[in-house]
């Protein structure tokens, strides 16, 4: 049992939870609108991980009561409290191996759901994407690396007995399947990033179909500020993540115009003199208009035909 840190942690986001159901009734309808703001990602995020998880954490301990009941342990009780919870009993007739097995239970069950969700949320969009997002994240950093931790500086939780009192050799199976976890979900947070780019991309290129972009100067200026500071300084957090946004931005602009111009070149090639076959376009240009990443300050400018 982790006991006194446990309980503290399972406070501060059973407080953190309250006031999201506090949320709830005002902006459901809003949640799941066409308009998916970054408020409405941080509060699908929140439901995922805050009410959510004391389903996985019920499914974790339940994991393991089944467990010890099929192996024979006597006086079971368990003891669930919303954000983390522990089975207690007595071995009665269970050896080093079941024991081991009782242990390996709670951790493979949340394992195994954090997985799932993770794999709808590939399948989901919008709200319900967050939303199990939150909760894979949630249950799988939670079995793949908070957990061993706590576990190993307070000598207490499952990961001592799976990888101190494993019979046989079996941590190695253990340490096996715990990176294997690691590996699937470094990957699948890369993947999402990835298709989260896509969309982005497809959804700038719908809105500024046929326009060659031009970003605004002080997006312009503040990117080459950060990549001149990024070579003397650390940059904090919060500038990485706006460097890595004006980034993407050029990137996609810079992609986009490119098929702009093969488009315009394919639907009016020029004539033999090297005139276009019809007079450009009435210049002028459109106000500047908010990024869709709802996380990205940045607002392009849409130029003249050219």
């Amino acid at each position: 049992m982790l006991g006194p840190t446990a309980d503290v942690l399972s406070l501060l986001y059973a407080a953190v939870a309250l006031y999201t159901l506090w949320q709830l009734p005002g902006r459901w309808r809003a949640l799941f609108d066409a308009d998916y703001t970054a408020d409405d990602r941080n509060l699908a995020n929140r439901m995922g991980f805050l009410l959510l998880t004391p389903l996985g954490v019920l499914a974790h301990e339940l994991a393991h009561y089944g467990a010890a009941y099929l192996f024979g342990a006597q006086r079971l009780s368990l003891s669930f409290r919303v954000y983390w919870g522990f089975v207690s009993y007595q071995q009665g007739r269970l050896g080093p191996l079941d024991d081991w097995l009782v242990a390996v239970a709670g951790p493979a069950a949340s394992l195994l759901l954090g997985l799932l969700a993770l794999v709808a949320a590939l399948r989901a969009r919008q709200a319900r994407r967050d939303v199990l997002l939150g909760l894979a994240h949630a249950t799988l950093l939670l079995v793949l690396v908070f957990y061993p931790l706590m576990s190993a500086i307070e000598r207490a939780g499952d990961f001592v007995t799976i990888y101190g009192r494993a019979p046989n050799g079996l941590h190695w199976v253990a340490g096996a399947v715990h990176a294997l976890g690691l590996a699937a979900y470094a990957y699948a947070v890369k993947f999402l990033g990835r298709e989260a780019r896509q969309e982005a991309h497809a959804e700038w290129d719908a809105r500024f179909a046929d326009r060659v972009v031009v970003l605004c100067p002080e997006a312009l200026t503040r990117l080459a500020s950060l990549e001149q500071e990024g070579r003397f300084r650390r940059l904090t957090p919060d500038e990485r993540q706006e460097l890595a946004q004006l980034g993407e931005l050029r990137a996609w602009s810079a992609e986009h115009n490119r098929g702009v111009s093969s488009a315009r070149a394919e639907a009016d090639p020029p004539r033999a003199n090297g005139a276009p076959s019809r007079p450009d376009a009435a210049r002028g240009s459109i106000d500047a208009a908010p990024v869709v990443s709802d996380a990205a300050p940045v607002r392009p400018d849409v130029g003249s035909d050219r």
